[in-house]
């Protein structure tokens, strides 16, 4: 039983990071959130043992950081910042786009 919370709790936090670094919004809080109560569940049983707590504290520093990361990214605002080259290469574009229509192709 103990072996089974601690592999549950090592994937979901494993999850919860890599979930948490990609741009999924908030579903990563749902593996982040299991992390803590596998690891919370693996450290009673630990103690109850009197065993080394050592990798369920690596797994809740993980879920921290996971949660630190979540958070960062569901608060930041979404910002296009345009640039004045940009739009003046579009602009070109377009008066070329106009040019290459006004050419008449005959058979």
């Amino acid at each position: 039983m103990r072996i089974l919370v601690i592999t549950l709790s090592i994937i979901a936090a494993i999850l919860g990071l890599a979930l948490s670094i990609l741009p999924f919004g908030s579903i990563a809080f749902v593996p982040i959130a299991l992390a803590f109560i596998f690891g919370l569940i693996a450290f009673k049983m630990f103690k109850k043992e009197r065993k080394n707590t050592m990798i369920i504290k690596v797994i809740f520093f993980a879920s921290i950081i996971a949660l630190g990361l979540s958070t960062y990214n569901t608060l930041r605002p979404d910002e296009i910042i345009e640039d004045a080259e940009s739009v003046e290469e579009e602009n070109i574009s377009d008066e070329d786009m106009d040019e290459l229509e006004a050419i008449e192709i005959e058979d």
